[in-house]
C-alpha cells in the first residue's frame, strides 16, 4: 500500500483480484447489502488501513435499446433514429457495479451517505446500441480531506478489447458530526444563458427507473427528509445528462471524440427552474473545441454543476 503523507492519499496496491459477474447486479439486493454493511463500517479511513487492488468485470453486456430510448426521453436527448449510446448513459451501466463494489470488503468505509462530487469521462468513438460491451470497475485510491474521505473509481467500457469509453467517479464520505455552515457565494461572472430548464417534482423517480439509481433522497420529500434534505433532490448524473442533451443538439458532436469534466456543486431541490449557460473557451491541439458550462438556479444563481466539454482530434 502506498501512503502519500503530503496529500494523505492511499493508493490500492498489492496483487490484483478479480470478480467476474454474469449479469448486472440486482439493485434491490445491492441497496440492502450496502445498508446492512454500512451500519458496521467506519466513516473514516483508520490508521494503518490497507486498500487492496480489486476489479469488478462484466463481459459481453448488451444494452437495452428500449431502456436507452427511455433515458433519452428523461434527459432530453433526441430519440429520432437513434442507433448510438448517449455519452452520459454509460455511467448508468456502472450503477450496479459501483454499488456492489462499495458493499464489498474491498471498500473500507461505510457506503451509506456517499456524495457524488465529481465525474469525468471520455468517449473515443460512437458506440452502437447493439455492440456488446465489457465493463470494468476498480477503486483507484482514497484520500483523507478536510471534508471527509474521497473515493476515486476508474470505469471503462470496451468492445473486443478496444476501449470506447472510460470515466472517473469521485465520491465523498462526509466527516461525522456537526459541520460548519458555509455561506453560498455566487460567482461574479456568469456564463451567457442559453436555456431555461424546468425540473419537475417526479424527475428523480423517472431518472431512477432508467438509471437504476434508487437512492431514497432522490425519490420523495418524506424520504429525503430522513437524510437531512428539505425536499427530494435531482440526481447529479441527470443534471449532467440534461446538459449533454443540450450540447448534442447545439453542437452535433455525435461522431466525435469527447472529453467531459464536471464538478457537482449544490443539490437541485425539485421542482426547480435552472439556467444553463455555456460558451467556447480557448483550446489547443489535440483539443478541437472546448466548451465551458454551468447549471444554476434560475432565480438565486446558485451553481449546481460546472464543467467543460471538449472535442478531440481523431486518434488522440
Amino acid at each position: 500500500m502506498k501512503n502519500d503523507t503530503r496529500t494523505n492519499t492511499l493508493t490500492a496496491s498489492g496483487p490484483e483480484t478479480h470478480t467476474l459477474l454474469k449479469t448486472l447486479p440486482s439493485m434491490g439486493s445491492v441497496f440492502l447489502n450496502a445498508f446492512l454493511k454500512g451500519l458496521f463500517r467506519p466513516g473514516c479511513l483508520k490508521e494503518g488501513i490497507r486498500i487492496t487492488r480489486h476489479r469488478l468485470q462484466l463481459k459481453n453486456f448488451l444494452s437495452d435499446a428500449r431502456q436507452i430510448e427511455a433515458y433519452c426521453r428523461v434527459c432530453g436527448f433526441s430519440t429520432d433514429q437513434r442507433t448510438t449510446i448517449p455519452v452520459s448513459y454509460f455511467q448508468c451501466l456502472f450503477v450496479g457495479l459501483l454499488g456492489k463494489f462499495i458493499a464489498s470488503h474491498h471498500f473500507p468505509v461505510t457506503p451509506l451517505g456517499l456524495i457524488h462530487t465529481h465525474q469525468s469521462f471520455e468517449r473515443f468513438r460512437p458506440v452502437a446500441t447493439n455492440e456488446p460491451l465489457d465493463l470494468d470497475c476498480t477503486l483507484s485510491h482514497m484520500a483523507r480531506t478536510p471534508k471527509g474521505v474521497e473515493s476515486h473509481f476508474l470505469l471503462s467500457a470496451s468492445v473486443r478489447d478496444e476501449t470506447v469509453w472510460k470515466g472517473v467517479s469521485v465520491f465523498l464520505t462526509k466527516k461525522r458530526g456537526k459541520q460548519k455552515n458555509r455561506s453560498v457565494k455566487t460567482d461574479p461572472v456568469l456564463l451567457p444563458e442559453k436555456e431555461r430548464i424546468h425540473v419537475s417534482a417526479d424527475t428523480g423517480r423517472r431518472y431512477a427507473r432508467v438509471s437504476g439509481d434508487y437512492n431514497p433522497h432522490h425519490l420523495y420529500p418524506v424520504l429525503a427528509r430522513l437524510f437531512g434534505f428539505k425536499r427530494a433532490i435531482a440526481h447529479g448524473m441527470w443534471s449532467l445528462g440534461r446538459v449533454m442533451a443540450s450540447f448534442e443538439k447545439e453542437f452535433s458532436p455525435a461522431d466525435r471524440h469527447l472529453r467531459v469534466d464536471t464538478a457537482f456543486k449544490r443539490p437541485v431541490f425539485m421542482p426547480a427552474t435552472l439556467s444553463l449557460g455555456f460558451q467556447p473557451t480557448e483550446s489547443t491541439p489535440p483539443v478541437q473545441q472546448r466548451i465551458q458550462f454551468e447549471l444554476r438556479d434560475a432565480r438565486t444563481r446558485v451553481p449546481h454543476l460546472k464543467g467543460t466539454i471538449s472535442t478531440v482530434e481523431p486518434g488522440e
